[in-house]
């Protein structure tokens, strides 16, 4: 009878259970919230205390939410102890990944402030602003929805400059204190990698100046070299002063261009093995005579192009010791499309060490008739 019983009240009372799970539930839901409440103390607690501190209490303006969280990456990069860790905003972010990539979207101007602090602008030849009819000089009042004042930086104007291609941007600017108003297409404006021409003093020698290192540099230097050898020059200088480097992987592949064989650089990610890169086929160029102008500004894979040339005796260099940046930066983008430029790998060249020391040296401050003497002298004896 008992045994009975128990089994009709609990099927008189539907809820019993439902009870049961509700109070596990709540002891479940209390432990949770408590173990985050105290994952959320430890996790930048200290952070969050002073932000609260300063929002409550400081009497100076408080800079908005996204620009105290900008400062406090810059504040966490700079315990790192790495030189190169930075924090770029979304602006300068977007123009170096536009420089990297060898091409942007634009009308093709440059920008200055004159010494009223007017920001002025400047057509390039044949560029779509030109054509529209924007003169140089002319005072730029808005871009698009953005007014122009004194205090925009240059990188904030470039950036509402640029745009997705055929799309068409609204330009206001005055000139003779008359408001003029453009309508111009974006279109897609090459980023010269490397300049080239025949010495006029020596024209079997080819001069190359590297600009910087990017994405389009291999097919570049190919064409800049070829159309030199289709005029006669036998040799070349190839004039990485004042270049402070670029993508990595370019700096490998022009380095093969010059070689038949060999290693080109050890590198080593965190945590992991080091990796060789050597010479995949020999180079289409590997049987020219080379020069290299470097300087104190030639820096990372720049260096790694003079290093490699060096290393396989493949080019004289000319000129004063490099920067000596051996390590490599990987770029991180952030939501807000800004990001986060870390040292995560480094690279040598073995028997080579850096800063870089030339076979010729040049004085500070020489004209740059005595390098390009200097670079004659050699290779009119190979």
């Amino acid at each position: 009878m008992e045994d009975h019983q128990t089994t009709k009240n609990i099927k008189g009372n539907p809820y019993w259970f439902l009870q049961i799970i509700i109070i596990i539930m709540a002891v479940a839901i209390g432990a949770l919230g408590h173990s985050l409440l105290l994952r959320y103390q430890k996790d930048f607690g200290l952070v969050r205390q002073a932000r609260e501190i300063i929002l409550e209490n400081a009497i100076a303006e408080v800079p908005d939410e996204l620009q105290l969280q900008h400062a406090m990456i810059r504040g966490m990069l700079e315990t790192l102890n790495d030189p190169y860790a930075v924090f770029v905003e979304a602006d300068e972010h977007e123009i170096q990944s536009d420089q990297l990539q060898g091409n942007f979207g634009g009308i093709g101007v440059q920008l200055q402030k004159d010494t009223q602090n007017n920001w002025r602008i400047y057509p390039l030849p044949e560029s779509p602003a030109i054509k529209s009819g924007i003169q140089d000089g002319d005072v730029l009042i808005q871009v698009g929805d953005l007014p122009i004042t004194s205090e925009i930086d240059e990188m904030a104007i470039l950036a509402a400059i640029r745009g997705p291609n055929n799309q068409t941007i609204v330009i206001t600017v005055q000139r003779d204190e008359v408001l003029k108003t453009f309508r111009i297409q974006r279109q897609s404006i090459p980023i010269p990698s490397a300049t080239w021409h025949l010495l006029s003093e020596a024209p079997q020698i080819g001069m190359i100046i590297v600009n910087r290192i990017a994405e389009t540099f291999t097919e570049e230097i190919q064409k800049a070299v070829e159309a030199s050898r289709e005029k006669g020059a036998t040799s070349f200088i190839i004039d990485l002063r004042d270049n402070g480097g670029g993508l990595v992987k370019t700096g490998i592949e022009i380095s093969q261009l010059f070689l038949e064989n060999g290693k080109i650089i050890h590198r080593q990610d965190k945590d992991a093995q080091t990796n060789i890169v050597e010479v995949e086929r020999p180079g289409p160029f590997s049987d020219l005579s080379l020069v290299v102008f470097i300087n104190e500004n030639t820096a990372s894979s720049a260096e790694i192009v003079a290093g490699t040339l060096k290393a396989n005796q493949r080019a004289i260099l000319i000129g004063h010791e490099t920067y000596g940046k051996t390590s490599i930066q990987y770029v991180f983008d952030l939501q807000d499309g800004s990001s986060v430029h870390l040292t995560s790998s480094k690279w040598w060249i073995p028997g080579v060490d850096f800063p870089l020391i030339p076979d010729v040296t040049i004085e500070m401050q020489t004209d740059e008739g005595e390098w390009i003497q200097a670079a004659i002298d050699i290779l009119s004896n190979q």
